[in-house]
C-alpha cells in the first residue's frame, strides 16, 4: 500500500471543504488571518481518522465530513493560540499567524475558528443524525476542548519546573495532543453506527495515535533538519524550554554536573546550537531517545490491538498502516 498516496487523496476531500467554508469576506485582513493556518497545508489526519473509523465499522464515510472539518477547525485554532504562547515564528514553513498579522488579529482568528467548529457541527444536527448520537459527539468535542486547555496550562507550568515526572508528561500530552484524535476515532465510529465496543476501541485507537504523534514530533525536533518540518533550528524545543519526553526522561536519569548542564541550557535564550547538540548527546547517553522510541512501539502495538473488534477491510489496512506511520514518518 502507498500510504502517502492514500493520505493525499483523502486530504484533498477535506482541503476542498475547508476552502469552501472559509470564504473571504469583510474585513479582508481578518479573513486572511483566519484562513492563513487552516489553508497552509497540514496532513488532515484528524478528519481522515474520523472517516476511516466510520468506514471500518461499516458506515458511510461521506457522513463524517462535517465532523472532520470541525475537528480541523478546532485543531487549527489551538495551533494559532499555541504559537502565540510559545512565541513561535514559523509554522508549516510559513510565518505564524501572529507573526504575519499581529497579535490582536491572531487571537481573533483563533477564537473565530472555534466558532467555525460548532457551525460545522450544526450540519449534523437532527434530523440529519440521531439526537443521542449528536449529543454525544457535541459533548465529546466540548470535553476534548476543555482537556486541551488543561493540557496547555500544564505545558506552560512545566516550563518552569525541572522535576516533571514521566506520568505527568503523559497526562499532559494525552490532554493537549491526543484529545482531538480521541474524538476522531469515537465520533467516526458513532456516525458509522458501530457497536459500543467498537466505539470504545476506535476512541482508544485515536488517543494512542495522538500520543504517538506527539512523541514522534518530540523526536523529529532533535533528529531532523527543521527545514524539512517548516520550523526553526534543530532542537528548538530545548531552546524554548519545552518539556518533551526525552527532556523529562533525561532529567530523571542523570545527576550532578550533567543534570546542572541540562538545566542551564534548557529554556535559556542565550543557548547556542552547540549547547543544544550537547543536550541531545546527553539524551543519547541517558537512553532517553531509545526510551521514546520504545514507547512508540508499545503504543503502536496497543493501537493495532484496538482494531481486533472490526472485520478485515481496506480501511482497517489503512488504520494499521497509520499506526506504523506514527513511528516511521520523517515530517
Amino acid at each position: 500500500m502507498d500510504l502517502e498516496k492514500v493520505l493525499r487523496e483523502r486530504a484533498i476531500i477535506f482541503d476542498s471543504a475547508l476552502n469552501g467554508n472559509l470564504t473571504p469576506r469583510e474585513t479582508k485582513t481578518f479573513y486572511e488571518a483566519l484562513r492563513w493556518i487552516p489553508l497552509s497545508g497540514g496532513k488532515r489526519l484528524r478528519p481522515i481518522i474520523t472517516m476511516l473509523s466510520c468506514e471500518v465499522v461499516g458506515g458511510v464515510p461521506e457522513n463524517t465530513i462535517p465532523l472532520g472539518i470541525s475537528l480541523e477547525y478546532m485543531h487549527n485554532s489551538t495551533l494559532v493560540h499555541d504559537d502565540i504562547i510559545d512565541r513561535d515564528e514559523w509554522r508549516r514553513g510559513l510565518q505564524t499567524t501572529h507573526n504575519k498579522f499581529g497579535l490582536s488579529l491572531a487571537i481573533l482568528a483563533g477564537d473565530a475558528l472555534i466558532g467555525e467548529t460548532y457551525r460545522m457541527l450544526s450540519y449534523m444536527a437532527p434530523p440529519e443524525m440521531e439526537s443521542v448520537t449528536y449529543k454525544e459527539i457535541i459533548r465529546s468535542i466540548a470535553d476534548a476542548a476543555k482537556r486541551f486547555y488543561e493540557g496547555e496550562a500544564m505545558d506552560i507550568e512545566f516550563a518552569h519546573r525541572f522535576d516533571v515526572t514521566l506520568p505527568e508528561y503523559m497526562v499532559m500530552i494525552e490532554k493537549k495532543t491526543a484529545q482531538l484524535y480521541w474524538v476522531a476515532g469515537k465520533g467516526g465510529a458513532l456516525i458509522g453506527k458501530g457497536t459500543k465496543k467498537q466505539v470504545v476501541n476506535m476512541a482508544e485507537y485515536g488517543k494512542l495515535f495522538g500520543l504517538m504523534f506527539q512523541i514522534k514530533d518530540d523526536l523529529l525536533n532533535i533528529l531532523t533538519d527543521q527545514a524539512e518540518l517548516g520550523k526553526q533550528m534543530v532542537g528548538s524545543d530545548i531552546l524554548n524550554g519545552k518539556r518533551t519526553l526525552m527532556v523529562v526522561h533525561a532529567l530523571s536519569s542523570v545527576t550532578g554536573k550533567t543534570k546542572k548542564k541540562m538545566m542551564d541550557i534548557i529554556g535559556n535564550e542565550k543557548t547556542t546550537q552547540n549547547d543544544i547538540m550537547d543536550v541531545i548527546d546527553i539524551f543519547r547517553e541517558a537512553g532517553s531517545i531509545d526510551f521514546a522510541q520504545n514507547k512508540l512501539k508499545e503504543f503502536r502495538r496497543k493501537a493495532k490491538l484496538c482494531l481486533d473488534v472490526v472485520e478485515g477491510s481496506e480501511s482497517k489496512k489503512i488504520l494499521m498502516a497509520l499506526a506504523d506511520y506514527s513511528i516511521t514518518r520523517n515530517y
